[in-house]
């Protein structure tokens, strides 16, 4: 995906938030092969990032639906995921092509950004 796609990923303008944006950088350099999930639990990786597994599991949304995360197995009731093969690939030009050539590109503008400034009442 290169750099200008993280660095449009990163600004206000994609619309994800500081937490979302920390979750798919996570998952991005947990994602050690193309092909394989992050082994880990949810509850697990929200720990290490500091933040609840109800929190951690509305960031996964998101970019789930973004396609920047993906679906790569699960365990009972636990989904693993794994990073995109756009932004996460380990590999040959030729690998990453074949293993692109079955994802759609992810979504580099989630929503639009929120104004996050609040009116005192009255104004509009």
């Amino acid at each position: 995906m290169g750099i200008r796609k993280g660095r449009e990923l990163a600004s206000a303008a994609s619309g994800l938030t500081d937490r979302e944006f920390r979750v798919l950088v996570w998952y991005w350099f947990a994602t050690e092969t193309s092909e394989e999930a992050v082994m880990r639990t949810g509850s697990a990786i929200a720990k290490e990032l500091g933040m609840s597994a109800d929190a951690l599991s509305r960031a996964v949304k998101v970019l789930k639906q973004a396609r920047l995360l993906v679906e790569a197995g699960g365990l009972g009731r636990t989904t693993f995921y794994r990073c995109t093969p756009y932004l996460a690939f380990i590999g040959t030009g030729l690998a990453h092509r074949e293993a692109v050539k079955d994802w759609n590109p992810p979504e580099t503008k989630v929503r639009e950004p929120r104004n996050r400034r609040r009116g005192k009442k009255g104004e509009a």
